[in-house]
């Protein structure tokens, strides 16, 4: 259980990227960098595993996954709804995901912040894939509880918020492809 989030992690990292390179396997060239990057990714995980610290407090769950559905849902409207883009919505809800829990409380923002953020990568969804709001509530959960798992992991590493979020919406896009 103490390494679960880098289990997470590299199992998400490892489908995305032999995905990648199953869709490659014809051009050597896209190739040779996709197992190079594999074969680091493979190397820093087992490195860092026994790195893993406790998890955090057991008071921020559901917060959490209440501001990362938040930031889903609210990213997911603004380029649903209002047309823009994707990247231009996930920037305004993440500014005001940084700036709004630090005005209204300060404890707060330890939590809101990232949930909000990771959040508002998972709304970045394309309406095509997502097709709903159910969808992205539920990308946002599974973004929200593996934030939770991770809090403690992976800090000061570029891309944890991106990868959680792209782990939330595969999951429920898996889901989805087996159940429907």
């Amino acid at each position: 259980m103490k390494n679960l989030p880098q289990f997470i992690f590299l199992l998400f990292h490892t489908l995305f990227i032999g995905i990648a390179v199953c869709e490659s396997q014809e051009n050597l060239y896209q190739l040779i960098p996709l197992v190079m990057i594999t074969t680091l990714l493979l190397y820093f995980y087992l490195h860092n595993f026994s790195k893993s610290k406790e998890l955090a407090e057991k008071d921020i769950q559901i917060p959490t996954i209440i501001f990362a559905i938040l930031g889903g849902l609210a990213t997911f409207l603004l380029q649903d709804q209002f047309e823009l883009s994707a990247v231009l919505s996930a920037g305004i809800i993440g500014l005001f995901g940084g700036i709004i829990p630090k005005i209204i409380n300060k404890p707060l923002t330890k939590i809101a912040s990232p949930a909000i953020y990771c959040g508002a990568f998972v709304g970045m969804t394309p309406p095509v894939l997502a097709g709903n709001y159910l969808f992205i509530i539920l990308a946002s959960f599974f973004a929200g509880s593996i934030l939770i798992l991770t809090r403690e992991s992976f800090n000061g590493y570029a891309g944890k918020l991106g990868s959680i979020a792209f782990a939330g919406v595969s999951l429920v896009s898996l889901l989805s492809y087996m159940l429907l």
